[in-house]
């Protein structure tokens, strides 16, 4: 009780500094992006991810569910020249839980140099992102399991760079009056940067997201909820509920697994007068599969962003046998 207690003080007074509201840019955006192809395929709404190495990032509180060590590589290929992944391992430790190492990158490509005249130098820079991340979880009681992630994060453009410390929280609720119900909810980048940009300091992507899944009674059908970004402004208090997102996950067999997901702040996003109202209709939809063999498991997941492209996902994870 004690334990769970401090975890509901640290939620509460992060939620307290986020609810005043937080702007739609920030630095270190790459914190925000989804790696996971599981979690990508049901449009990020599957923030009761557990036993599962590729939740680390969207709710380490599923780690507590983990009962053998295993490892993940994801890999995403997103617009234009840019792409990204993580690696990811963690293990149980006796007295102390579930410990999960992860690492996140980003590389944007190569640009080209110009001078104040917009005229090329003749030489080209790049740009990327890295992150890593140290992450402890555990049960607090038979229906609550708690995550923290320590992370550090860390920016360069050409001959410029940027650091930050940050944390995420997560916490899981197994209910016991519905069968295979499952709430979360997870604070994710909370903190700042200490090395900046021009000596410009910003702000971090902070998320606060709150979620629930179901495993259905009579059909091998896990759906799932996420209200995404709760701290963000809107123009109206009720706005912050039309970010949210749906998803499923369908086990076809031990093997197979077909997933789809609907983020309709997306959607709307891509849907509005900036763009062809017909170009953006199946903006904000995914799918995805995961196929597994022997101790391995091989996920894929698609998400359309109408004219601006597709993102394609790609990971490998599996178990270890015990140290």
């Amino acid at each position: 009780m004690r334990y769970m207690t401090i975890c509901l003080i640290l939620f509460l007074a992060g939620a307290q500094s986020l609810w005043a509201g937080s702007g739609i840019t920030s630095g270190f955006e790459f914190l925000r992006t989804d790696y996971s192809p599981r979690s990508a395929a049901m449009a990020g709404s599957y923030v009761t991810m557990r036993g599962d190495v590729n939740g680390l990032f969207v709710n380490p509180a599923g780690m507590a569910y983990l009962s053998t060590q295993q490892f993940g590589f994801n890999y995403s290929n997103y617009i234009q020249d840019i792409n990204g992944g993580t690696a990811l391992y963690t293990r149980q430790i006796p007295k102390w839980g579930i410990v999960s190492v992860g690492i996140i990158y980003m590389d944007y490509g190569t640009f080209q140099e110009m001078d104040e005249f917009a005229s090329p130098t003749g030489n080209d820079f790049t740009a990327n992102d890295f992150a890593l991340a140290v992450g402890l979880a555990n049960h607090l009681s038979p229906e609550f399991t708690y995550g923290v992630n320590f992370k550090y994060a860390f920016s360069k453009i050409e001959q410029y760079s940027a650091s930050a410390l940050a944390l995420d929280f997560g916490l899981l609720y197994d209910a016991p009056f519905l069968d295979d119900f499952k709430l979360a909810v997870t604070l994710n980048n909370l903190g700042s940067n200490f090395d900046y940009y021009a000596k410009v300091k910003e702000s971090l992507p902070l998320r606060l997201n709150v979620g629930g899944s179901k495993i259905l009674e009579h059909l091998p059908l896990e759906i799932s909820f996420s209200l995404n970004d709760l701290n963000m402004d809107s123009e109206t208090f009720w706005d912050r509920f039309k970010r949210f997102s749906v998803g499923g996950e369908f086990r076809v067999s031990e093997a197979l697994r077909l997933r789809l997901g609907y983020n309709h702040a997306l959607h709307s996003d891509l849907s509005d007068d900036s763009f062809n109202a017909s170009d953006g209709k199946y903006g904000g939809l995914s799918a995805g599969l995961g196929i597994r063999w022997k101790t391995l498991e091989l996920n894929y997941a698609y998400s359309n962003y109408s004219i601006l492209g597709n993102i394609h996902r790609f990971g490998i994870s599996g178990s270890l046998p015990s140290l």
